[in-house]
C-alpha cells in the first residue's frame, strides 16, 4: 500500500471512527478522575452493606432504608462510569493526534526514501560512466596515466559516500517500518478502545435507567403503605395469604368434578377477596396436566411458566412500580389474554416486590386489573375448576387445564 494511502485511510477512520466523539456530551455528575478509586470502594462498602441489610427484619422501615442504598449505591455507579467515560475519551483523543502524527512522519520518511533512492541512481550512472571513460582514455589516449589515476581516487571516494548513502537508506527503511508497525498497533488500540467506550456508554444508560426504576420504586412503596409501617405488615400478610389460598385451594378442588370451558369463557369477574392490594387478576401458567401432578405444597414455585410464551402478542399497560411506566408490546404465544385491556402490576420473575412480599422467590405470574368489575376470561379450552370460598376464607379462583399439559391459575375473582 502507497504511503498517501495509508495517510487518507488515517484520515478517514479518524473522521468516522473518532469525529462522534468530539460531538458526544456525557451529560451526566461531573466526576474528578482522581476520586474513582476512592468511588470503587465505596461502591464494594454499599454492595456488602446491602447484603446485611437484605437480612434484617422485614419492616417498612429496613424496605426504605434498603431502596435508598441501592438508590445511593447506583449513583455511584453513573459516577464511576462517567469517570470511565471521560478517561476513554482523552486515551482516544491523544491516539487521534499521536495517528495523525504517525502518518506526517510516515509521509516524509517515504519523501526520503524516493530521494536518496533518485540521488543514488543518478550517481551510480555518473559513475558507472566515469569509469568507462577512464579505461578509454588509458587505451586510447586523451588522458595521461596521472589524470587516469586522479579520477579513479575521485570514483573510490564517490563508491565510499554511495556506500554510505546506501547504509543511510537501509536504516530510513527500517525507520519507516517500524513507524508503520507503530501507526498500526495504534489504530487497533483506538478501535478497541472505541468499542470499549460504546460498551461504558451502554452501562451509563442503564444505570441511569435503574436509578429511575429504583427512584419510582420507592415511591411505589410509600404510596402503596402511605409510609404506614401498619398497611405494609397487612400486605405482607396478604401476600402469604394469597399463596395459602392457591395451594390449599387444589386439595379441595381435586375431588371436584370439572366443567368444560371454552376460550373467552366469563369464568368471573375481577376482584379483591380481602386483598389490600386493591382490585386485580393474580394469572399463572404450570405445566401440569391435572391435579394428580401436584404433590404437596412446593407445586406453586414448580413447573411455572412465563405467561408471556402462552398468551397472544398484545400492546398493555405497564404499570408495575419496578420500572417506568407506559405501553409494551407482550407475548408470543396463541392464548388470548384473560382480560380485555389490562394493565400489568406485576411481572413474572425476580420482581422489584419479590425482596418486599415473597421472601426473594419468584413471582411466578402476571398481576394484572382492567376497570372496576372487569370480566375474566379463560384463555383456552380446557377443564375448569371453579373455588367459590372453598376453602371458607373468602378466596376465590379458578384452575383450568388445556391440552398441551397446561395448567392456568386465575385468582382474587368475584
Amino acid at each position: 500500500m502507497r504511503i498517501k494511502g495509508i495517510f487518507l485511510t488515517t484520515f478517514i477512520l479518524g473522521f468516522f471512527l473518532f469525529s462522534p466523539l468530539v460531538l458526544t456530551k456525557v451529560n451526566a455528575e461531573n466526576v474528578d478522575s482522581d476520586d474513582i478509586e476512592n468511588i470503587e470502594e465505596k461502591i464494594k462498602d454499599y454492595e456488602k452493606k446491602l447484603t446485611e441489610l437484605r437480612g434484617r427484619e422485614s419492616t417498612l422501615k429496613n424496605e426504605i432504608e434498603y431502596m435508598d442504598n441501592q438508590i445511593y449505591l447506583t449513583e455511584l455507579k453513573i459516577q464511576s462510569s462517567v469517570s470511565n467515560i471521560k478517561k476513554t475519551q482523552e486515551k482516544i483523543s491523544k491516539l487521534v493526534v499521536d495517528i495523525e502524527s504517525l502518518g506526517t512522519r510516515i509521509e516524509k520518511l517515504k519523501q526520503s526514501i524516493e530521494h536518496q533512492e533518485k540521488v543514488l541512481g543518478l550517481r551510480m550512472r555518473e559513475r558507472y560512466k566515469d569509469r568507462e571513460e577512464s579505461v578509454f582514455m588509458l587505451m586510447f589516449g586523451g588522458d595521461t596515466l596521472n589524470q587516469v589515476i586522479s579520477k579513479s581516487e575521485y570514483l573510490k571516494v564517490m563508491e565510499k559516500n554511495d556506500n554510505k548513502l546506501i547504509k543511510e537508506m537501509e536504516e530510513t527503511k527500517k525507520s519507516f517500518e517500524e513507524q508503520k508497525r507503530i501507526f498500526i498497533e495504534k489504530r487497533d488500540e483506538a478501535e478497541t478502545l472505541k468499542r470499549q467506550l460504546e460498551v461504558e456508554k451502554a452501562n451509563l444508560d442503564s444505570y441511569r435507567s435503574t436509578l429511575e426504576d429504583q427512584q419510582d420504586m420507592k415511591k411505589s412503596l410509600l404510596a402503596q403503605t402511605q409510609n404506614d409501617e401498619e398497611k405494609y405488615q397487612r400486605m405482607l400478610t396478604d401476600a402469604k395469604k394469597e399463596l395459602q389460598q392457591i395451594v390449599g385451594a387444589v386439595s379441595v378442588l381435586k375431588d371436584q368434578k370439572p366443567k368444560d370451558v371454552e376460550e373467552g369463557d366469563v369464568i368471573g369477574i375481577q376482584g379483591n377477596t380481602g386483598y389490600s392490594f386493591g382490585d386485580h387478576l393474580h394469572f399463572g401458567v404450570y405445566k401440569y396436566s391435572s391435579f394428580e401432578d401436584i404433590d404437596g405444597w412446593d407445586w406453586y414455585y414448580s413447573n411455572y411458566v412465563d405467561p408471556s410464551k402462552k398468551l397472544k402478542n398484545k400492546t398493555v399497560y405497564w404499570s408495575t412500580g419496578c420500572e417506568k411506566a407506559g405501553n409494551k408490546k407482550v407475548g408470543s404465544g396463541s392464548w388470548r389474554w384473560p382480560l380485555s385491556s389490562p394493565t400489568v402490576s406485576q411481572g413474572f420473575g425476580y420482581t422489584c416486590w419479590s425482596p418486599i412480599y415473597y421472601g426473594g422467590k419468584v413471582h411466578p405470574a402476571y398481576d394484572m386489573y382492567g376497570s372496576y368489575g372487569s370480566p375474566v376470561y379463560a384463555v383456552a379450552d380446557g377443564k375448569a375448576y371453579f373455588c367459590r370460598n372453598c376453602l371458607g376464607d373468602g378466596g376465590n379462583g379458578v384452575f383450568i387445564f388445556h391440552d398441551g399439559g397446561y395448567m392456568t391459575v386465575y385468582w382474587h375473582l368475584k
